[in-house]
């Protein structure tokens, strides 16, 4: 029988139909795993960097000198069986993080107010830092223990104002306070009889306490996701006993620090 072109239509409309329904009742192949993208892509967000910084010469000094400043920063952590421990977005909250801190060696003979006192071996001040912020305001608490030229505890305490002009761009102002252990003190500020027979200074032996206030502006401005260009201004009046030590009479009781660095952060992955 002779097929009219009205039934050849229908019938090719019929099979495509037919196609599109047995299309529709196969299930999609899933995604390659390796091609599926991590639920957490890291582990660990870190920012390190550094640059270069302008500094007294020793706490209580009056003459300065440019030396090499190091940046550390945490910004998310996940850890198996505690999960997320720092989600590293801003937002108000509890925050935490580590504090580290540098001093070079403080050589006598390189000073002329501190001929007859004894050497200080360079130290390494490890802590953390915690902070809470609401808003514009972040107060904040840094605590560190000492290694090395000195085994004393130090830290410093802070209210920032933040501000973010710019999605990239963040300026944090606000006042310091600066304490520490005797053990600190005595190193830094303090003047054995022997070392007052040899220089000439009186003896000295200062307690701990807050050490210093003052206050200190810090920007920062993102080129990237990745690098970052930072730059500190702070001023610290020393107070107290350190103001009253005689390395620091001879020297100057206000203390100017400048420091200007880049930052690169990057993501590793720990565990499975």
């Amino acid at each position: 029988m002779a097929m009219t072109p009205f039934r050849s239509g229908l019938i090719a409309v019929s099979v495509m139909a037919s196609g599109t329904a047995l299309a529709a009742d196969i299930p999609p192949r899933p995604a390659s795993p390796a091609y599926a993208a991590p639920q957490r892509p890291y582990d660990i967000v870190l920012e390190i960097g550094g640059g270069p910084q302008i500094r007294p010469a020793y706490e209580g000094a009056d003459k300065y000198k440019v030396m090499p400043f190091g940046e550390f920063t945490l910004h998310y952590l996940w850890l198996p069986g505690f999960g997320e421990i720092k989600n590293g977005q801003v937002t108000d909250g509890f925050s935490f993080g580590p504090s580290f801190r540098y001093l070079s060696r403080r050589k006598s003979s390189d000073y002329t107010d501190l001929h007859g006192l004894n050497d200080v071996d360079a130290s390494f001040e490890v802590g953390a830092k915690f902070a809470y912020t609401f808003g514009m305001f972040r107060p904040w608490v840094a605590v560190r223990h000492g290694f090395g030229g000195h085994s004393g505890v130090v830290g410093e305490a802070g209210l920032d104002l933040v501000m973010r002009p710019t999605p990239v761009t963040e300026i944090a102002f606000g006042p310091r306070t600066s304490f520490a252990s005797s053990d600190y003190m005595e190193t830094y500020f303090g003047v054995t009889p022997a070392e007052s027979a040899r220089s000439g200074l009186a003896v000295y032996s200062p307690g701990g306490g807050f050490k210093g206030v003052g206050a200190e502006l810090r920007t920062r401005y993102e080129f990237s996701p990745q690098w970052a260009m930072v730059g500190t201004l702070i001023y610290e009046r020393l107070i107290g006993d350190a103001a009253d030590s005689p390395i620091v009479q001879v020297g100057d009781a206000n203390q100017f620090t400048a420091k200007l660095g880049l930052t690169y952060r990057f993501g590793l992955k720990l565990f499975n």
